[in-house]
Parts: C-alpha cells; structure tokens; sequence
C-alpha cells in the first residue's frame, strides 16, 4: 500500500468507481480500472451536428506505464484505440486518454 495518502485516495476511488478494461489485450493484456470522463460530444456549425464518437478515461498513470498513443483497451468487448494523452493531474497520479473506437 502506498505511502501517500492522496495515492491511496486516487487508488479507492478506482477501484471502488471504476469500470473494468484489459489494456492491448492482443500484447502483454493488463487488466485496468477507467473512470470514464465526459459522454461523447456533440457539436454544431448552424444547424449542421457532428458527433464526435471520442471517448475521455481517467487511468492511473501506473497502470499505463510503458503504454502510449496506439494501446488498445477492451472495454466489455467494445475495442478502443488511445489517439492521444494528458497528464492534468498536477501529481501525476493519473492519465486522461482520449480513445476512438477501432
């Protein structure tokens, strides 16, 4: 268990709030908790609509260690490639992945 209590803090919440996932399950399968952070975005330009069919999750940043832009998660199933990551988290605890469906 680690020392810092914000790490516990951050750790409860996801495993106690997460969904389950395997991240690259076709590579080294590592199983994983995402919070998920926002629905898809729908967005308008006049009465046009565009559906933006990104998905955002929050992982812990060790459980993403040694993992970039490309990894997959399997989500229940539905496959979903990361396109891009941020570090918000000014403790660096956590890593948000913007994914789109593969």
């Amino acid at each position: 268990m680690p020392a810092d209590p914000f790490l516990r803090s951050v750790e409860d919440t996801f495993r106690r709030h997460g969904i389950a996932a395997v991240l690259d399950p076709d590579g080294v399968a590592r199983d994983v908790r995402l919070l998920p952070t926002r629905p898809d975005d729908v967005a308008g330009f006049g009465e046009l609509r565009i559906q933006d069919q990104t998905g955002i999750f929050e992982i812990l940043a060790s459980d993403f260690a040694g993992f970039a832009k490309g990894a997959i998660l399997d989500l229940g199933g539905e496959r979903r490639r990361v396109q891009h990551t941020r570090v918000r988290d000014p403790r660096r605890f956590k890593v948000t992945l913007d994914t789109v469906e593969v």
